[in-house]
């Protein structure tokens, strides 16, 4: 057996020390992660948002009249300056939409809520609030995704807190269920001065 041989199995080879050192560390982090879920400390569902504490985008959209109660031809959050409201971003084509309609809409009694249609047919939101009821303030029609992108939206449904000044407070991603009603948005809107 040669001398050069003998030195190389002798000692441990980068090819395989920096892969596994990269093991750990990513092992290291994805225990962290699942302990902290474990004890509660971490929402699943919930995505960090960028955009909590900066203001609301002021983007005007086409507005979506079925009732009446949307009579102008372009709607923005700025439409809702000097009060509270939620901003939901929803879709005809999306399931936990029509899941968290009953709750939008004790909600609606609360807090005015502008809906934002997120890539959707104007007929289509039509029918879909024809179907599971319509808690919105007014509603824009943002058919190719632009003010979701804007509000830095991840999937529907998403809903936003906006005070009274246009700062964004809050953001849920996902339907609103009675925990979320209960723990998360009633909470908040009570808290607004």
């Amino acid at each position: 057996m040669s001398r050069s041989g003998n030195s190389k199995g002798a000692g441990p080879r980068l090819s395989f020390i920096i892969p596994f050192a990269g093991f750990l560390v990513l092992a290291g982090f994805a225990t962290i992660a699942l302990l902290a879920t474990l004890r509660g400390d971490r929402d699943i569902s919930q995505l960090p948002s960028a955009m909590v504490g900066k203001p609301a985008p002021t983007m005007m959209l086409p507005s979506l009249v079925n009732d009446g109660r949307s009579a102008s031809a372009s709607v923005s959050a700025v439409d809702f300056a000097g009060s509270a409201f939620l901003v939901n971003v929803f879709a005809s084509w999306c399931a936990p939409c029509r899941a968290e309609a009953p709750a939008l809409a004790l909600l609606s009694d609360s807090i005015p809520i502008f809906g934002i249609a997120y890539k959707d047919r104007p007929e289509d939101t039509r029918d879909f609030l024809t179907e599971y009821g319509n808690p919105f303030s007014a509603i824009g029609i943002d058919r190719d995704g632009d003010a979701g992108m804007k509000w830095g939206v991840y999937g529907v449904p998403e809903t936003f807190l906006v005070d009274a000044d246009g700062t964004i407070l809050l953001r849920h991603a996902g339907p609103i269920d009675r925990r979320v009603l209960d723990d998360v948005l009633l909470p908040a809107i009570a808290r607004l001065p």
